[in-house]
């Protein structure tokens, strides 16, 4: 389109133009001249309406559509199969269990290999000759306060990876769950037992071999008195997930709100190196106060992954003036999807205004008759003006992020300080250090105030109370700030993290969290509650906290917790203390089952080794 008319109105333009800008006339997109023509019948309520939102309607019905996710064997497929429900060489359990197993835990579960109740606990199927039936869901949840949390670390998860070993078996992970079902014709979720769920890295081994195993597993756990306990076996490989000043975090009524988080100072900043584009999402801020030598700094450093910050993550790297290397605020990627997001809402409300302007001449035409309803009359007006505010502010917005954000050097956020090889031989704990900072450029941080995790839009604040604490007595007293602009105020101890302070409707221990991160925004999970030992395909082993997905099933909650280009992100719950940073996940698909994370507390410790006088913006911490 003509930038001359980007901001010239419909109302104002003869139909000679409507044509010429393709609004009117053969071949024109009927959303667009239906929009069109409403404008022009109702100049009164719909003459703010310009010709730079109707073309973003214009551009929007032409947008190719998103890929579609790629799914496993389609239902259809396995309800033609002959085989669905027979046990086929060289598998132990039925294609039918395979497949659906691990039904809800993500779009794309992984399929089961074997387990130790199959005896046991059969799996149902459809009842013959039933026309309806539903496949039993599951949901993966934490495991607290019982006797395997007490002895995980020593001796249980010790033993049981040099069983494996032993037997020539090459692990991915080694954890623990406990999955929610909900049955078919059943309301109610019930929580299954404890689960030692082991994935082996795909394609090194077979289900007799794992089912083999499985009896050592349990004497393992029979000599410490843990019984009850059933163990699980899969397949899945660990894998990463990888201008101007910041903004001002917008007020929750703005129709900014949500639509500027990529560039504002709120946690959650999306992040790329310059060098190749590769994103991930910026951890927390913080500042250096002295150098190590005890000197004055004034510098403000930013935390993220290694494997974020450094193509090469086998080398330690620290700031080299000849060979810098830039962060970026927001990835090419990330930046297109951020203008692709606010063309969207402008879309979206031009179709409301014309709507809501159908809505108020319908309600005038009905005034003095018996169907008069001025309460809904004036709400609608409302409504409308409100909405067209809306629609006027959010078009100089577009052509603010169009004008200042498309030079990548203006997007330059810092360049990387520190950068140490990605390693899990620190200290004992053998956590991973994926962990590198960047020195930020102070004039982007004009609007910066202290460490605080921008929610977003995607939900209100009470959703979110419901959703953190779901048991009201628990509830009580605690809250989501209403702005949705949550501080980060301390990280979690060891103790503080093992022994949560919430619990579901059955009593159990719960601990919800989330996490902002550049692909999939604000999700929700479920804390495992005892860490996990992976292996990765290239043989690094280490010691990882575990969320799992919030739920598969419906509703907002649903879908993974992470995604490639969430690595950095900041895991807290909704108190507004950091549990850990986020690194990898194990997918399958295009679908994350299970996230893994370093905890923060540990985190804080390595960055105050390298900058001992380091200050975290009033988040306070402990290192006992």
């Amino acid at each position: 389109m003509d930038p001359a008319y980007q901001n010239k109105k419909i109302v104002d333009l003869s139909d000679a133009e409507l044509i010429a800008l393709e609004f009117l006339g053969e071949n024109v997109d009927p959303a667009v001249k239906y929009i069109v023509d409403k404008v022009k019948a109702h100049p009164d309520h719909l003459g703010t309406v310009t010709c730079f939102m109707v073309d973003c309607l214009k551009r929007w019905g032409t947008r190719p559509a998103s890929p579609t996710s790629p799914l496993r064997e389609a239902d259809s497929e396995l309800s033609n199969n002959s085989d669905l429900h027979t046990v086929v060489a060289p598998n132990l359990i039925s294609k039918y269990e395979m497949n659906f197993w691990y039904h809800g835990i993500s779009g794309d579960p992984p399929k089961l290999m074997w387990r130790s109740d199959l005896e046991t606990n059969h799996f149902p199927t459809r009842p013959r000759g039933a026309r309806f039936f539903k496949i039993p869901t599951k949901t993966a949840h934490g495991v607290f306060n019982t006797p395997l949390n007490k002895v995980w670390d020593d001796p249980v998860a010790p033993r049981i990876l040099a069983s494996m070993k032993a037997r020539g078996l090459k692990y991915s992970a080694l954890k623990t769950v406990r999955f929610s079902i909900v049955e078919d014709g059943k309301d109610d979720e019930t929580l299954g037992p404890i689960v030692v769920w082991i994935a082996v890295r795909p394609n090194t081994t077979n289900a007799a071999a794992v089912r083999d195993a499985t009896p050592d597993i349990l004497h393992i756990l029979g000599d410490v008195q843990i019984t009850d306990v059933v163990v699980e076996w899969y397949e899945a490989s660990v894998v990463r997930l990888v201008g101007p000043p910041l903004m001002s975090v917008e007020d929750r009524t703005s129709p900014m709100f949500g639509l500027n988080h990529p560039f504002n100072t709120g946690l959650g900043i999306p992040i790329a190196r310059q060098s190749d584009g590769a994103q991930g999402t910026l951890t927390l801020l913080f500042k250096e106060m002295k150098t190590s030598s005890g000197d004055p700094s004034e510098r403000i450093l930013a935390l993220t992954n290694k494997h974020v910050a450094s193509v090469d993550t086998t080398t330690d790297y620290e700031f080299d003036g000849a060979n810098p290397q830039h962060i970026l605020v927001c990835g090419d990627r990330r930046l297109a999807c951020a203008i692709s997001e606010i063309e969207d809402a402008i879309t979206t409300g031009l179709r409301d205004v014309v709507g809501l302007a159908g809505g108020v001449e319908d309600l005038e035409s009905k005034l003095g008759t018996p169907k008069e309803n001025k309460t809904a009359l004036r709400r609608n007006k409302n409504a409308l003006y409100e909405k067209n505010e809306d629609n006027t502010t959010l078009q100089p917005f577009f052509a603010e992020v169009n004008a200042d954000w498309q030079d990548t050097n203006g997007r330059r956020l810092g360049v990387v300080d520190w950068a140490p090889k990605i390693s899990v031989g620190v200290n004992d704990h053998r956590y991973t250090r994926d962990i590198a900072t960047f020195v930020v450029d102070r004039k982007k941080l004009e609007n910066f105030e202290r460490n605080i995790i921008d929610l977003g839009d995607q939900y209100t604040a009470g959703q979110l109370e419901d959703l953190f604490w779901p048991i009201a007595a628990i509830r009580e007293g605690r809250t989501i700030p209403a702005d949705l602009q949550l501080p980060v105020r301390r990280a979690l101890t060891p103790r503080l993290h093992i022994n949560p302070d919430t619990e579901d409707k059955n009593g159990d221990p719960l601990y919800i969290v989330g996490k902002y991160g550049n692909t999939t925004k604000l999700t929700l999970g479920h804390y495992s509650g005892m860490d996990a030992y992976i292996c990765t395909d290239l043989g690094l082993e280490s010691r990882e906290m575990v969320v799992y997905n919030y739920s598969k099933t419906s509703g907002k909650t649903s879908g993974n917790f992470s995604d490639h280009g969430d690595s950095g992100s900041l895991i807290f719950t909704g108190d507004g203390d950091a549990l850990a940073i986020l690194h990898s996940g194990m997918p399958r698909g295009v679908d994350n089952h299970v996230t893994y994370g370093t905890p923060i507390w540990w985190v804080i410790k390595q960055i105050l080794d390298k900058y001992p006088f380091a200050e975290f913006y009033g988040t306070t911490y402990s290192l006992d």
